[in-house]
């Protein structure tokens, strides 16, 4: 007899078997030492920032604006598998307790983002608020835990509706709405009554929206848990060889048509055009790379001492370049590969060439940001020791692991 909260349990300790297997490698490595030196630097000029910030500093908008994205970012995950599509649909009424246990599961584990944000916003609420109660405070922390579950069911529910761009509007509403929401409680405001009103029509808007559609769109729940568990994989390969990783792909037409002009048409320069296509068109490395270039530009310019600029961008360049290797076994499982009739050596000297030219621009972005505080000392290090970075780590290490 079908049981869904056997089958919960069942799922549920398979993934944790999953967790086990990749984070024991991942805690072992040293890029968890660069993260911990990031933010424990990070931790160091905030206090210092904090002890001299200006009392006309807009912190309810910022604290605001942190809690608001906090609470509608909910990522959901229920361990549903291909087959489940055919096996499970025709029991999707029996398969309410385990989408319930799911939920569950999803709230708890994502109260770590809460914690993590409210001890980022703690200090510069204690310095910026200094009169209001520590009730203050409480009140914000159990309006979180309330957001963050209202979200995290609003998703749940949104799941039965195919059209995307319904979805990405409901979820940029909420979030404006949980902003304005911290925004008007800590600015006491009693506009705060007219948004939580807001808020709650939209919760009923959903509810209701939903009730009119006949059943879960399974195959975009599947869909949703093959990127989750491939965001994963795809982190973990910096630390292990993952068999499952999967490839998330985008067109991205202009880029690739700049790479087809800038790539000679020739059988030398096949896997230079392969791993530079790859790059520009995986959602996973060059959304990767944007990513980190753009937090470490940004750190690097608020940072003020010189010294520690050099370092964080040094810090940057490694954890981007680390993530980056991967992409060299990005069609390993692909037969097209052993068809190419281009010399296999080919293959490592291309994608080192790739990767240096990738890394050494992010180097040149980093560096330029010393402009902006006349650090032209600090601009020609990075630059130099980016350069040699880049040389040596590619040269020497990614060479041996991709051999």
């Amino acid at each position: 007899m079908f049981d869904a909260k056997d089958l919960f349990k069942e799922r549920l300790i398979n993934h944790m078997q999953l967790l086990n297997r990749y984070l024991r490698y991942l805690f072992n490595g040293h890029f968890m030492i660069a993260i911990l030196f990031l933010i424990i630097t990070l931790s160091i000029y905030y206090q210092h920032w904090l002890e001299s910030i200006s009392p006309n500093f807009p912190s309810s908008a910022v604290i605001a604006i942190i809690l608001g994205f906090v609470v509608s970012y909910n990522p959901m995950q229920y361990f549903l598998r291909e087959p489940d599509q055919v096996f499970l649909m025709v029991k999707e009424r029996e398969m309410d307790k385990y989408f319930r246990y799911a939920l569950t599961y999803n709230y708890f584990v994502q109260l770590y983002l809460v914690v993590v944000s409210l001890a980022v916003i703690g200090p510069l609420y204690s310095q910026m608020y200094q009169s209001n109660s520590k009730t203050g405070f409480l009140l914000i922390i159990a309006l979180m835990l309330v957001l963050k579950g209202w979200n995290l069911w609003m998703n749940w529910v949104m799941f039965k509706i195919r059209n995307q761009k319904v979805i990405w509007l409901d979820k940029l509403l909420r979030t404006l709405l949980g902003i304005g929401i911290f925004y008007f409680l800590l600015e006491k405001h009693f506009f705060i009554i007219i948004v939580a009103v807001l808020y709650f029509i939209r919760v009923l808007n959903n509810y209701f929206l939903t009730k009119k559609q006949p059943s879960l769109t399974w195959d975009v729940l599947i869909e949703n848990d093959r990127h989750r568990l491939a965001v994963f994989y795809r982190f973990a390969s910096n630390f292990v060889n993952v068999p499952n990783m999967t490839k998330r792909m985008k067109k991205r037409r202009l880029l690739a048509k700049v790479i087809e002009r800038i790539v000679p048409f020739k059988h030398s320069a096949t896997y230079t055009y392969l791993y530079r296509l790859t790059f520009l068109r995986s959602s996973d490395y060059f959304n990767l790379y944007v990513r980190l270039t753009v937090i470490g530009g940004i750190v690097i310019y608020f940072i003020p001492n010189p010294w520690v600029k050099v370092a964080i961008s040094l810090l940057f360049i490694y954890m981007t370049s680390f993530q980056l290797i991967p992409l060299f076994h990005h069609y390993r499982t692909s037969i097209w590969m052993d068809l190419y009739p281009v010399d296999k050596g080919l293959q490592q000297l291309s994608f080192l060439k790739d990767m240096r030219v990738i890394t050494i621009v992010q180097t040149v972005l980093f560096s330029l940001l010393f402009i902006f505080s006349m650090g032209w000392l600090g601009l020609v290090i990075t630059l130099v020791v980016g350069g040699l970075f880049t040389y040596l780590f590619y040269g020497i290490y990614v060479k041996k692991r991709i051999a």
